[in-house]
């Protein structure tokens, strides 16, 4: 099948420049996305299930988050119905029940997690949910549940969990060059200090700056690991830089701090730990990649008239003009303000919440606003259910981690939960982002059999995983 090409990393130079050939396609007409998605999936879901059926979780795996992570560019695109504007939360729903159905429960508090959830679908107190604001707001924590439930400590290798991420990659890039192609000219936008949806399709800045950041740190772990993701080292190095300009020239502060943080993960854990390659080209990769991202951001901020710095130490037009006070909510547009009238509200409702995605009806000053922070709407509309689902999540985490290899690189699992919970403090889980990362950090990676690219099958039946099978 085409899709074992693309995961073929000898191919990589020429998959890069297909996946950029299809953002510019894009442009033009969404048809070209709902092409290429349907054609991959029609083409590779009965062999991707058979798989799974048989224990091998690898290609399943690879393909689900790879049609998952085209989210951003079908909303960009405005592909609806045909790829849907929350196909990151209905194809992990479908993908990972039909799993299920085959392959059963690995995890019992996976399965915990999704039982927690369904209460609050059966009351709403505001009066006012709709189905939508089900889809928006509930649909998140119940795939990630259900992932969790199907793939919690999957066996895969170290070589394998980096072919996922280099699919994850290469969606991230289309999204990236079409933003870049549908941006206009820089000296036609009068930059301010909001959000500025101009740069990003017209589309929620928030969120496609979260993929934006999400490619910035993909591309960085691909340069500290020589793993050529574009099929050339240097040239990893400049669409990291080009992720990070057209995320910072989205002035969402969250989409681009939060990969930044994530990549100080990666380097801080990943330099005491057995590399594959030396220290020295770590180093060397990451001295680059700071000042890149230096340099960037001194050039945006000129494009921007300074803008952009102001924005980044939480100026607002209030601010500049004396009307209002800095303080920590405004710097944070107003989340501190979300978060405690969230918490008030389950201080009313301590049990049971005021109904799954019902809380933005019944806030005060922040009323109708969506939710931007998952932990304090799992406790303003599921209560008590909502503390247990996100004490459960960290604590599969934890017993993941804990049970990974010294050999493989535990580092990157650390950044991946840390970028995926972090997200869910400024986007909620309105991307696939949260969802994808918090499922693949669960996964149980076992170090490579061999040191060889060839070989994308192998598990290593000699490190013998506790529990490897069992639930949670």
């Amino acid at each position: 099948m085409l899709f074992r090409q693309v995961l073929n990393p000898e191919s990589n130079w020429i998959w890069t420049l297909f996946h950029i050939g299809l953002a510019a396609a894009c442009t033009i007409t969404p048809y070209a996305l709902v092409a290429w998605f349907y054609f991959i999936f029609l083409t590779n879901i009965a062999d991707a299930l058979g798989q799974l059926a048989k224990g091998k979780y690898y290609f399943y795996v690879a393909l689900l988050f790879y049609l998952v992570s085209f989210e951003m560019l079908g909303r960009m695109a405005k592909a609806a119905p045909f790829v849907p504007t929350e196909l990151g939360k209905y194809f992990l729903l479908l993908f990972v029940s039909l799993g299920i159905l085959l392959k059963g429960i690995r995890s019992t508090t996976g399965l915990t997690m999704v039982l927690l959830l369904l209460p609050a679908l059966l009351y709403d107190l505001s009066g006012l949910r709709t189905f939508v604001d089900i889809i928006y707001n509930f649909f998140g924590p119940l795939a990630t549940a259900l992932g969790i439930t199907l793939l919690y400590r999957a066996p895969v290798t170290q070589f394998q969990i980096n072919r996922v991420l280099h699919m994850i990659w290469y969606t991230s890039l289309t999204a990236l060059i079409f933003t870049f192609l549908k941006t206009p000219d820089l000296d036609t936008i009068e930059f301010n200090l909001k959000a500025e949806f101009a740069t990003t399709a017209n589309t929620s800045s928030n969120q496609v700056a979260t993929i934006l950041g999400l490619g910035m740190f993909l591309s960085f772990y691909s340069i500290i690991n020589r793993l050529k993701f574009s099929g050339n080292y240097f040239v990893d190095i400049g669409f990291m830089l080009l992720f990070a300009f057209q995320g910072l020239l989205s002035f969402s502060r969250g989409g681009m701090l939060i990969p930044l943080l994530g990549m100080a993960v990666l380097f801080f854990f990943r330099n005491r730990q057995q590399m594959r390659v030396s220290r020295g080209r770590m180093l060397f990769g990451s001295i680059v990649a700071l000042l890149g991202l230096y340099f960037i951001f001194q050039v945006t901020n000129q494009i921007t008239d300074g803008n952009l710095l102001l924005r980044y130490t939480g100026e607002t037009q209030g601010t500049l003009l004396g009307s209002k006070e800095k303080t920590a909510d405004v710097i944070v547009s107003r989340r501190f303000t979300i978060m405690q009238e969230d918490l008030d509200l389950w201080a009313k409702h301590p049990m049971l919440g005021v109904g799954a995605a019902s809380s933005r009806y019944l806030r005060d000053r922040t009323q109708f606003v969506s939710p931007h922070i998952e932990f304090s709407r799992l406790l303003a509309e599921h209560g008590l259910m909502g503390l247990l689902y996100f004490l459960l999540l960290l604590a599969v985490f934890r017993k993941a981690y804990s049970g990974l290899s010294p050999q493989v690189n535990k580092g990157l699992f650390i950044a991946l939960f840390t970028f995926a919970l972090l997200t869910t403090f400024h986007a909620a889980m309105r991307t696939y982002v949260s969802p994808a990362l918090f499922i693949l950090a669960s996964l149980l990676v076992l170090p490579d059999a061999k040191q060889s690219k060839n070989n994308a099958n192998i598990v290593d039946r000699r490190y013998k995983p506790k529990g490897a099978a069992t639930g949670g």
